[in-house]
C-alpha cells in the first residue's frame, strides 16, 4: 500500500499519532513508505508565507478556496531572486520527524525495512503556483526553485542515509499537457519539454537519494484541474523521462500513476488504460485507482490497470493525499486500498 502523504488534520496532532494512523490501518500490508505530513495544506501555507518575504510583492491576491482564487507573487524591484528566497525552511522539522519516525521504527518490527516519506514538490510546480497566470516569469526562475530543491536534499541525505524516501509530485505535467493540446503538436511538444526538465532535476539529486514519482491531476478542495480520457499522456511523459534518465545514468524511480481524480472513483474501462500496452517496461506502477466513493471498486480498475501494464502494480494508492477528506472518508479510501491490495497476486 502507498499512502501518498497528508492525512485530515484531525489525525495531525503529532508526528507520531499520524504515523500511527497509517501503520494502524495498513494492518500488515507492507507499505511502500511511511509519510508524515502533518499539514493537509502545506503547499498553500508555503504561499500564504512568501507574503512576508522581503524577496516578493503581491500581484494578485487570493486566499486559495479554489482555483480561480489563486494569489500571484512577483519579484520586489531591484531584488535579484535567490534559492534561500524561495526554500521551504522545513530542514529543522524534517529532522525531527525523522527522528520520531526512527523512534516508532524501533517499536515495530515490522517497519523494519520501511523508510520515512517526505513531500518534495517539482520545482516547476512550485514557480508556477509562485507566479501564478504568468508563465514565462516562472520559466524565468526555475532555475532557483531547482536549486533550492536541490540543495534542500543535498543537506539532509547525508544525515538521513537509506532512512528517507522523496516523494517528488508534479500536477504540472498532467494539467500542463492537457492544455498544451489546445496547439497542433502542442501534447507532444509538453511531454518532451517536462519530461527533459524532470530528468534534468532527477540527475541533479544525490546518487543515493530515493525517490518515488507523483503524477496527479490537481487535488485543492478534493477537486481535479482536469478529468482525464485516458491515461495516454502519462505514457507519454513517462517514456520519454525514461529515455531522459537512462541517458543520464539514472535509474527509474516506482511512479504513482493515479486513474481516480478529485473524489471520483478510477474508470472501469479497458479503453481507458489502454495505453499503458506502451508504457516502458522498467517503470513500476503505483496505481492510484483507489478511492473513497467507491470502496469496492479499485480491485476492478487494479485489474484493468495490470493488465492493459502487462505486468503486476509495485503498489496501489489513492489518486492524491488524504488531507482533503474526512476521518471517515480517508478510512473508506484506505479500506479501498487493502482491498485491492488484498485482491492482487502479489
Amino acid at each position: 500500500m502507498h499512502f501518498v502523504g497528508s492525512l485530515p488534520p484531525d489525525l495531525c496532532g503529532s508526528p507520531r499519532q499520524a504515523m500511527r494512523w497509517i501503520v494502524d490501518q495498513a494492518d500488515g500490508h507492507r507499505l511502500t513508505a511511511l509519510p508524515c505530513d502533518l499539514d493537509s495544506d502545506w503547499i498553500v501555507s508555503y504561499l500564504r508565507d512568501l507574503a512576508e518575504r522581503p524577496a516578493f510583492a503581491l500581484k494578485r491576491p487570493g486566499e486559495y478556496s479554489g482555483y480561480d482564487d489563486m494569489r500571484s507573487y512577483g519579484v520586489r524591484r531591484g531584488h535579484r531572486l535567490r534559492p534561500s528566497d524561495v526554500s521551504m525552511n522545513r530542514e529543522d522539522r524534517l529532522r525531527e520527524i525523522l527522528e520520531e519516525f526512527r523512534a516508532l521504527r524501533a517499536e515495530q518490527p515490522a517497519l523494519a525495512d520501511v523508510r520515512l516519506q517526505v513531500s518534495l514538490p517539482n520545482p516547476l510546480d512550485l514557480a508556477i503556483f509562485v507566479f501564478e497566470g504568468r508563465p514565462w516569469r516562472s520559466l524565468r526562475y526555475l532555475p532557483v526553485f531547482a536549486q533550492a530543491t536541490v540543495d534542500e536534499v543535498t543537506a539532509l541525505t547525508p544525515d538521513v542515509g537509506q532512512d528517507v524516501v522523496w516523494h517528488l509530485e508534479t500536477p504540472s505535467v498532467l494539467v500542463g499537457m492537457d492544455m498544451a493540446k489546445r496547439m497542433p503538436g502542442g501534447r507532444s511538444l509538453a511531454a518532451r519539454l517536462l519530461a527533459r526538465q524532470g530528468a534534468g532535476l532527477l540527475a541533479r539529486l544525490p546518487a543515493d537519494a530515493e525517490v518515488i514519482l507523483h503524477l496527479c491531476y490537481g487535488n485543492l478542495g478534493n477537486t481535479e484541474l482536469l478529468a482525464p480520457r485516458d491515461l495516454g499522456p502519462a505514457v507519454a511523459y513517462l517514456n520519454l523521462l525514461a529515455a531522459g534518465l537512462r541517458g543520464r545514468g539514472r535509474p527509474l524511480p516506482p511512479v504513482h500513476i493515479p486513474a481516480a481524480y478529485g473524489a471520483n472513483p478510477a474508470p472501469r474501462t479497458e479503453e481507458f488504460y489502454r495505453p499503458l500496452r506502451r508504457l516502458d517496461r522498467e517503470w513500476r506502477i503505483i496505481a492510484g485507482t483507489a478511492a473513497a466513493t467507491d470502496p469496492g471498486g479499485g480491485v476492478e480498475s487494479l485489474s484493468l490497470l495490470e493488465a492493459a501494464a502487462d505486468r503486476e502494480a509495485y503498489a496501489v494508492a489513492t489518486a492524491c493525499g488524504l488531507g482533503r477528506h474526512t476521518v471517515e472518508q480517508a478510512e473508506k479510501a484506505v479500506e479501498a486500498m487493502a482491498a485491492a491490495a488484498g485482491a492482487a497476486p502479489h
